[in-house]
């Protein structure tokens, strides 16, 4: 093998071992984590673009996603995707269908089985899913 070849070969290899690694949402590996501060929203006619700062709560619909802020909007997504994108210190996954925007839980009340009854700011409640309880336990500093 020339001498060119088995140089350029290495090049290659030792510039991909120290290439950042780059998840699905496009965040590299060098550098702080960065997430979603606003999401469009596609409609019949136009784009919104909701800031993420305003949505207090998600519910999952199939493999889209109602952002409830001051109005709801249907955004093509699932909750899974979604939840990857957000800031895991702004949202918090509750139920397999639900997350909510920590900032707008205003009261948690503790049901049977490990259950939450948890009231946002908007007057939604939602009960959590008994998987979740540690999440929410950690999150808000109950455990």
């Amino acid at each position: 093998m020339p001498a060119d070849d088995f140089l350029s070969e290495n090049t290659t290899t030792r510039d991909d071992a120290r290439a950042p690694a780059v998840n699905a949402a496009g965040v590299s590996a060098w550098g702080p984590p960065r997430y979603l501060t606003r999401i469009a929203v596609k409609s019949v006619s136009r784009i919104v673009i909701v800031q993420v700062a305003d949505i207090v709560r998600l519910e999952a619909e199939d493999n889209y996603v109602r952002l409830w802020a001051d109005r709801p909007y249907l955004h093509k997504e699932t909750l899974t995707r979604l939840i990857e994108l957000l800031d895991p210190a702004e949202f918090l996954r509750v139920h397999r269908s639900h997350a909510v925007n920590i900032q707008a839980v205003r009261e948690l009340r503790p049901l049977l089985h490990g259950e939450y009854l948890i009231a946002l700011s908007n007057g939604t409640e939602l009960t959590s899913g008994r998987s979740y309880r540690a999440m929410i336990q950690h999150t808000f500093g109950l455990a």
